[in-house]
């Protein structure tokens, strides 16, 4: 980074993207947030075989992806849990991010954050942080029920979960899933505590694909949080494998 250039911590980036998100989880058009990676074209239907499992498990935010092609290799863009955050912000409801870390699943319920990295006190994406150290066992959870997979956690006001929960629903009804808790009024949720007057949201990171990936050793290049893309140039996992 040049010298001039001035930090821009994650939640400025992350805000910033929520308030593009054009998407209508009703009419399934308009633009969301995506994680992008890069993989070797000779690596991609391995890439995407793994991907096909995570989104079947409910480890993921959406089966909807696009494939580009960039100077021999792959670039895959997959829907970030964000975008959830920019619907519900979109539907009138002043959400919060709070943070992204590693969640603990025994018998295939999430139980607690086990580390967690503020939003607002970093440069860089927790969940690449994350990512890169290799603490995830993605797979582990989904051959055993025991492991620790990606999330992160939202914040909105108490007075409106009645909201949240009709919107959720719609996303739900178009296969954007990916809620892991939507907390009670000042309770904690998976351990971590929320402001007063407040709900939590916990939600399954998007790039769960990626770590699970990286854990069957497949070597890729990934951004989380990296832009907008319309669903309209997006395609059902099934329809590319």
């Amino acid at each position: 980074m040049k010298s001039s250039e001035p930090l821009v911590f994650t939640l400025s980036r992350i805000e910033n993207l929520m308030h593009q998100v054009s998407f209508d989880p009703v009419e399934m058009n308009g633009k969301i947030i995506t994680n992008t990676s890069l993989v070797e074209k000779e690596r991609l239907n391995e890439t995407l075989a793994v991907f096909y499992d995570i989104i079947q498990s409910g480890l993921s935010v959406s089966p909807l992806i696009m494939l580009e092609e960039e100077k021999g290799l792959i670039k895959i863009k997959t829907a970030c849990s964000l975008t959830i955050s920019g619907v519900l912000l979109k539907s009138g409801i002043p959400v919060r991010p709070k943070g992204g870390g590693l969640i603990e699943v025994v018998e295939r319920e999430p139980t607690r954050f086990t580390d967690m990295l503020m939003y607002w006190a970093t440069t860089i994406d927790p969940i690449d942080v994350l990512t890169s150290q290799e603490l995830t066992d993605i797979t582990g959870m989904m051959r055993t029920g025991n492991g620790r997979i990606l999330g992160n956690l939202q914040e909105a006001p108490m007075l409106a979960r009645e909201r949240i929960e009709e919107v959720l629903d719609q996303l739900t009804a178009a296969e954007f899933t990916g809620v892991l808790e939507l907390g009670e009024p000042n309770m904690n949720v998976l351990g971590v505590s929320v402001e007063r007057d407040h709900v939590g949201i916990a939600l399954v990171g998007g790039t769960n694909l990626v770590a699970a990936a990286q854990e069957c050793g497949i070597k890729l290049k990934h951004e989380s949080i990296s832009d907008l893309t319309d669903v309209a140039e997006m395609k059902h996992i099934e329809e590319l494998i």
